[in-house]
């Protein structure tokens, strides 16, 4: 099969804008100035991404999850209706929303749709941190008069934040992302999103936007934890269906794999610059590759080279 690559898809946020037209080469500041995610691999209904080159009939990644599913994506995919992962890139000029995604066990009961994401920090300027989990226990009651409270925060771990590391969301945790970070995001294919604080900020229509009091009360975990970043050399990660490991390399060091049909792999590079094939490729760029495309080998061409490598659990 071979190496696709898909046109990614921009979404303007009142959050947004920043630091992303720094990361893909050949954008200027402009055209970038509001847009918050850029999403690269989405297989939704009403989202789904374009390849740059059509293979046979197929246009999008959907065309392929349908039509060549084993082939393609490998026989580790799970029997999802849909490409079951989001990656995406985000630019955080200003801090999200406190919020929260719901579980496996409520999302079922209530039909909506689970997450867990991980969180890979690509930029970060001084300064820049995030909110993650509850610091300490607190009651089902004083959550209630917390919700839509900035007093909230009082009662959040607050984690600076640094470039190439990583942390991972579960489900159910409460969590924020402060302004000043570049994070690429790697979740589960779920679009379900109850905000709980929102900084009292308006949109572009100059109206605040709603928060999610009973979704967010049956969702969120409110057992304390004590979360840590993942050191760069730390970052390898398993959920139910993503697997995520960062890769350096440097100047003429390469990284080989024989991609023998189990998972496809979908590379974002980082930093630097790197060769595959005879193709050169710069930060920004990411590449998809089919599960039975064999032999593959990336060359670090800069000093430091570095990619995140996403793809499916290994078989158990």
């Amino acid at each position: 099969m071979g190496i696709f690559q898909f046109h990614p898809i921009y979404k303007k946020k009142i959050w947004g804008g920043g630091l992303l037209n720094q990361f893909v080469a050949g954008k200027d500041s402009e055209s970038f100035q509001f847009i918050g995610e850029s999403w690269q691999l989405v297989d939704r209904e009403k989202e789904c991404n374009v390849l740059k080159s059509p293979y046979y009939s197929m246009r999008n990644l959907h065309d392929l999850w349908v039509n060549q599913k084993e082939e393609i994506f490998g026989r580790n995919a799970p029997p999802t209706t849909r490409f079951p992962l989001i990656v995406k890139i985000l630019d955080c000029r200003l801090p999200t929303s406190i919020q929260v995604h719901p579980g496996e066990k409520v999302a079922t009961q209530y039909g909506w749709e689970k997450k867990t994401e991980f969180w890979f920090f690509l930029a970060t300027l001084p300064g820049s941190s995030i909110y993650l989990g509850f610091k300490q226990a607190i009651s089902p009651n004083l959550l209630k008069e917390l919700i839509g409270k900035k007093a909230i925060i009082q009662y959040l771990n607050h984690i600076p934040t640094f470039s190439s590391h990583g942390i991972l969301v579960l489900s159910g945790q409460i969590h924020a992302i402060g302004g000043g970070n570049l994070i690429l995001e790697i979740q589960d294919n779920s679009d379900t999103t109850f905000r709980i604080y929102d900084w009292e900020r308006p949109n572009e229509n100059g109206s605040l936007r709603p928060l999610h009091y009973w979704e967010s009360v049956l969702s969120l975990s409110l057992e304390p934890n004590n979360p840590k970043l993942l050191r760069p050399e730390e970052i390898s990660v398993e959920q139910n269906y993503f697997a995520v490991k960062r890769i350096e390399l440097k100047a003429g060091q390469f990284y080989a794999c024989h991609m023998d049909g189990a998972s496809f792999l979908y590379l974002l590079f980082c930093s630097g610059r790197v060769v595959v094939g005879d193709i050169l490729y710069d930060k920004g760029q990411g590449i998809f590759v089919s599960a039975n495309h064999g032999k593959l080998e990336v060359v670090g061409v800069d000093t430091k080279n570095e990619f995140i490598a996403v793809s499916f659990p290994l078989e158990k």
